[in-house]
């Protein structure tokens, strides 16, 4: 039986590189190199110059070539893991400090195996064991990040593939020892090979997949959430609870509308600055995060103006969360004193939707009555009443 022709088949993977490379320097020109674009690169440049010294291992000494050239490719595989797991955040110095140490280690315990003079099946189980360990780190970081995706799922099901492929070689190499053919035609070689070819392709695709999910999803955000708090902007708040409240009128609950306003925020900034403006609208909305249910829809309406959608939520029941919200704020300043102080006013608009219900409305009422928490002397709650506020 003929099989195909390893050497070829690792000319092919250095080859794969060198297309990987080029494309992803074009990528980055177009693109721009953000995030960790320039590492990746940096990453794979090292595993082309490393695969280079390997494959054409008859131009420099031996020793040279199998030490650096190994070492290069273990750095850049090291680096190729660490861009994709953190593909969406700048890891901290603490985190890149020890994929740094573990890089090093990998490099001088492999350098170190060769000059007590390791056999070439023993040699091949390491490196094999190595890629398999990269490509298992690799699958981790995809599908246990806090925010995984379909696609991040299923790429590190492509990971873990290629990590067992890597097993079997390794596996198969250790007990040879120093009769392993390194380049010798077989089926599990070029199975092997094919998988450290295949490991070329996958890296680089999923990388750039997730690049481009990642910035989707920026983009998202960005058409759908405030800039500056990070909660719904009014748009996407207003599409939301349309959609909210149509359920609500199917199943005949009651809805309330939230309208919070800040008491004197102008008197905020020009006080203490805008800066502090923007820290008490920022600690505003983590603190009503915290309060309201997961249900709930919260918005940024418009200035220092808040909007909150709190289905199946009844009178008593607005009333009951406006004051929690106060109580809470009430304590949080008094523990942060960095925040300057400040209060709000809150106007809520509670009914059991009918078919004819629209937001619309219920804003205006909620507004109504948040009008009335102003004149009235500011920092309290007025629940809206068609009968006239109270």
């Amino acid at each position: 039986m003929t099989f195909l022709d390893t050497f070829t088949i690792y000319f092919l993977t250095l080859l794969g590189n060198v297309i990987m490379l080029l494309m992803l320097v074009i990528f980055a020109k177009t693109t721009g190199f953000e995030g960790l674009m320039r590492y990746y690169i940096y990453g794979k440049l090292l595993q082309t110059i490393g695969a280079a010294l390997g494959l054409f291992r008859w131009l420099i000494p031996v020793d040279l070539s199998i030490i650096l050239g190994n070492s290069l490719v273990y750095l850049g595989g090291a680096l190729e893991v660490y861009c994709i797991v953190y593909v969406d955040k700048m890891p901290v110095a603490s985190v890149t400090k020890r994929w740094i140490q573990v890089a090093a280690g990998i490099t001088v315990g492999f350098t170190l195996l060769y000059l007590a003079g390791a056999n070439t099946g023993t040699r091949v189980f390491v490196s094999a064991m190595i890629l398999a360990v990269y490509s298992l780190a690799a699958a981790a970081g995809l599908y246990g990040c806090k925010n995984t995706t379909n696609l991040r799922k299923t790429l590190a099901i492509f990971f873990v593939v290629l990590a067992v492929s890597q097993i079997v070689r390794a596996l198969d190499a250790l007990p040879r020892g120093a009769d392993y053919p390194l380049f010798a035609a077989s089926s599990l070689q070029m199975i092997s090979f094919i998988s450290i070819y295949m490991h070329t392709l996958i890296s680089t695709m999923a990388y750039l997949l997730i690049s481009r999910e990642v910035t989707d999803i920026k983009l998202k955000k960005a058409a759908t959430r405030d800039y500056l708090t990070g909660i719904y902007n009014r748009m996407q708040f207003i599409q939301l609870s349309e959609k909210l409240l149509s359920l609500m009128i199917r199943q005949k609950k009651p809805t309330t509308i939230f309208m919070i306003d800040f008491d004197f925020f102008k008197v905020i900034n020009d006080t203490y600055g805008h800066d502090a403006g923007d820290r008490v609208l920022i600690h505003f909305s983590q603190e009503v995060q915290s309060i309201i249910r997961k249900e709930d829809l919260f918005g940024r309406y418009g200035g220092e103006e808040f909007i909150i959608f709190a289905p199946n939520t009844t009178a008593e029941d607005a009333l009951a969360m406006g004051c929690k919200l106060k109580a809470a704020l009430e304590v949080s300043l008094d523990k942060d004193t960095s925040i300057p102080r400040y209060t709000v006013s809150i106007g809520t608009a509670t009914v059991i939707p009918e078919s004819l219900a629209d937001i619309d409305t219920l804003i205006v009422q909620a507004d109504q009555a948040l009008l009335s928490a102003k004149r009235n002397g500011r920092n309290q709650i007025v629940q809206f009443s068609s009968a006239g506020n109270e």
